[in-house]
């Protein structure tokens, strides 16, 4: 089955026409998908606007320059600024006031009086906090690169770290995360603007692989966690939007080495000298390396991380006294062996023997190149990957035993292409065109030849059920679909208003086999 999706022009002309309705309103800052802006107002000495006073905005990592000027309300309005910071704002080169950081999608607000201060008594008061969470306190919560370096995140993924605001809900098994009480398909998660949602509805993640997070954890600058945000320019969800965006390179080389290690031997065998717990054997590595620098001082850099993970799939299991894996004390020794002996010396085909366990391996890799055209115009292209494939059993439950030929191995391949160009062309104009492209390939492929069929054996009535041959749900299982995004998005400062407009249109092509 093929289907193709495509965004009818009159629709998308709707939704930009809703746009630059609702977003003509004074604002105190506005969402976009990948950048941050700088908005503020300047006074003189006797509290009145200044109008043309010219404003140099400076990204301290990069060099990159953004120059405007205030209009006739004493506004101005730098947009499309990279996320985090630190940026220096400057007024006619003789007041400057540091900004540490800029959030993802929103935009910093500055007030900026030229008077100059008066000469005071300096007071000095020392304060601590309290130790408490970082939790958001509206309608949304941010993460930084610092914040997911110091989180605890034992599977290297940022739901590990989002999970800690109490509106979020990450479940037991880690997987599924619930927004405001909805199911995790409700939500959206982006990567620079591009979907990782699961575009098919079959995983339980959430994500577009199945079996992982579809990028590198270190490829993270930041992360935020919309909830029911007032735009009309998000679509797709109804309960949360995890915008992330990638990382990159700066006029600083930086370069870094991950290796984790973890097995049972590691683990505790009590809590508070209270109960024995025990483990089954295992071993989890996981091995990164990550680059980043200027290819051109102040105009050209770039960013590559690498993460490769292993875990430990327990899927062995074997009959009444084996001593692998989890037993079946319906299924004994003479049993398995007589339905092993009849398999191959009757129908030539070999079960496997007993099962043992599997392995799940994770391989993602993410390069950003960024260039600054000039002051006003800058353009990024980001390539990402992942490759996971992972053993899975079909039939194990505990009336159920599946020689290993039943197995199968669950894959999920990913890429996404991705160039960005922001544009500032004028002191109220701006603009944002954007592409993407994305592939992904989810298949199910049974690790015993196809041409011998399911085979169910009853044993004890139908105490248990002994399963050989292909699984009948893996002979035939492919899910593959790809997508072409693209979005013209400007902004125009008028006033103290700040008017949004644009056309986006994406075609997915889907093909699913089931046999």
């Amino acid at each position: 089955m093929k289907t193709s999706r495509k965004f009818a022009p009159s629709r998308l002309w709707r939704g930009a026409l809703a746009a630059l309705l609702v977003l003509i309103v004074p604002v105190a800052g506005f969402t976009q998908d990948t950048t941050s802006g700088i908005r503020g107002k300047v006074y003189d000495e006797s509290g009145a606007p200044v109008v043309g006073a010219s404003i140099l905005v400076e990204d301290l990592r990069t060099g990159s320059r953004r120059s405007v000027t205030t209009n006739a309300s004493g506004t101005f309005l730098a947009s499309k600024l990279a996320v985090g910071g630190p940026y220096r704002v400057t007024v006619g080169g003789t007041k400057s006031i540091m900004v540490d950081s800029i959030d993802l999608g929103d935009t910093y607000n500055l007030t900026i009086n030229m008077q100059e201060a008066a000469a005071v008594e300096e007071i000095v008061v020392i304060g601590q906090t309290a130790a408490i969470a970082d939790v958001a306190a509206g309608p949304s919560a941010v993460f930084s690169a610092q914040d997911l370096a110091a989180a605890v995140a034992f599977n290297r993924d940022i739901k590990e770290v989002y999970s800690f605001d109490p509106r979020l809900n990450l479940d037991m098994d880690g997987f599924q995360m619930n927004c405001g009480g909805q199911h995790p398909r409700f939500n959206s998660v982006t990567l620079d603007g591009v979907s990782q949602n699961d575009r098919f509805g079959l995983n339980t993640n959430g994500y577009s692989t199945a079996t992982g997070q579809p990028f590198p954890f270190n490829s993270i600058e930041q992360v935020v966690v919309e909830m029911a945000p007032f735009d009309v320019t998000y679509s797709g969800f109804s309960a949360c939007n995890i915008n992330a965006v990638s990382r990159g390179g700066t006029n600083e080389f930086e370069f870094g080495v991950l290796y984790e290690y973890h097995s049972d031997s590691l683990r505790g065998d009590e809590i508070g000298g209270v109960g024995t717990f025990t483990s089954l054997p295992f071993d989890e590595t996981t091995i990164g390396a990550s680059i980043g620098g200027p290819i051109i001082q102040d105009k050209l850099f770039f960013f590559a991380t690498y993460e490769e993970q292993e875990f430990p799939r327990f899927l062995a299991h074997g009959y009444a006294g084996s001593g692998n894996g989890v037993e079946r004390p319906w299924l004994s020794q003479a049993d398995f062996e007589r339905i092993s002996d009849i398999s191959n010396n009757i129908y030539g085909y070999d079960p496997g023997g007993l099962p043992g366990d599997g392995t799940q391996k994770n391989q993602t890799y993410l390069i950003r190149a960024d260039w600054n055209i000039t002051d006003n115009h800058d353009v990024a292209f980001v390539h990402n990957y992942f490759d996971g494939p992972q053993l899975r059993s079909s039939d194990s439950d505990p009336n159920e035993f599946e020689f290993p030929n039943h197995f199968y191995v669950k894959g999920a391949e990913m890429t996404t292409n991705t160039i960005m160009l922001n544009s500032q062309w004028t002191d109220n104009f701006s603009t944002n065109l954007y592409y993407s492209q994305a592939d992904m390939k989810d298949s199910q492929v049974t690790v015993g030849p196809k041409d011998f069929a399911d085979m169910q054996i009853s044993v004890g009535g139908r105490t248990g059920t002994v399963y050989l041959g292909a699984d009948d749900s893996r002979l035939a299982n492919a899910l593959i679909w790809d997508s072409e995004y693209f979005k013209a998005f400007g902004e125009y400062l008028s006033g103290v208003l700040v008017i949004t407009f644009g056309f986006e249109r994406e075609d997915l092509n889907v093909f699913t086999q089931f046999v």
